[in-house]
């Protein structure tokens, strides 16, 4: 199976009502996309790197996810 590039944006809250968003791009296998993306998206989150509704609020655990979409890019020539 060969990796693919694929742009994501997922969206949620936080347990202080606190709404975030993180987006990137992931280079994986299908079968790993969800992982990898889980994966980045817990580091936004845990290194301040998340786009947070009410910055300067804090964005505190547990996250909640309301929201996700997964897009396969187009392969540069």
């Amino acid at each position: 199976m060969s990796q693919k590039v694929y742009a994501f944006e997922m969206q949620g809250t936080a347990s202080n009502g606190q709404t975030w968003v993180s987006a990137g791009v992931v280079e994986c296998t299908w079968p790993n996309v969800f992982n990898e993306i889980m994966k980045t998206v817990f580091d936004d989150l845990t290194h301040g790197k998340a786009q947070y509704g009410h910055p300067g609020v804090g964005c505190v655990g547990p996250y909640d996810v309301t929201a996700m979409r997964v897009e396969q890019q187009a392969l540069s020539s």
